[in-house]
């Protein structure tokens, strides 16, 4: 668990999220460590506003959807982005590129436009994108 031992900014795909609100038993030792080094103020993420509804995608209840909305946006040292213009551009040269997935593509885009040092996933295909350290969750 060295992959974000020396980085400061780092961006979240939306798997992250999921895993740790799940308590993966496959992953949550890995996004611990994530959420525990944010927390300590040792570490910075941004991710996009496409993670909270993906992670909403989930819960059956109104009031599980307010409790997870409220702890993603106060997770420390985490910068939430909105798809915007810059973001929009960005990922459909992105998506034009690589034939990403749109929500992996706006991850990605705001990644980069974040200027993280690397894009934290599970997703194997994403490794493929060579402007941005894209490192899997096992590799943290």
């Amino acid at each position: 668990m060295s992959g974000i031992k020396n980085l400061k900014r780092i961006a979240l795909d939306s798997n992250i999220f999921i895993y740790n609100l799940e308590q993966n038993p496959q992953y949550v030792q890995f996004t611990d460590e994530i959420f525990k080094r944010l927390i300590a103020n040792q570490l910075k993420a941004a991710t996009n506003i496409v993670s909270l509804a993906e992670i909403l995608s989930y819960p059956e209840t109104e009031k599980v959807v307010k409790e997870i909305t409220e702890d993603f946006f106060s997770t420390p040292n985490v910068t939430v982005f909105e798809v915007n213009q810059q973001i929009a551009i960005e990922a459909a040269r992105i998506r034009r590129r690589y034939r990403f997935r749109f929500p992996d593509a706006i991850q990605l885009a705001t990644a980069k436009l974040a200027k993280a040092e690397a894009f934290i996933t599970n997703d194997y295909t994403l490794k493929t994108f060579t402007p941005l350290k894209v490192l899997l969750i096992t590799e943290v």
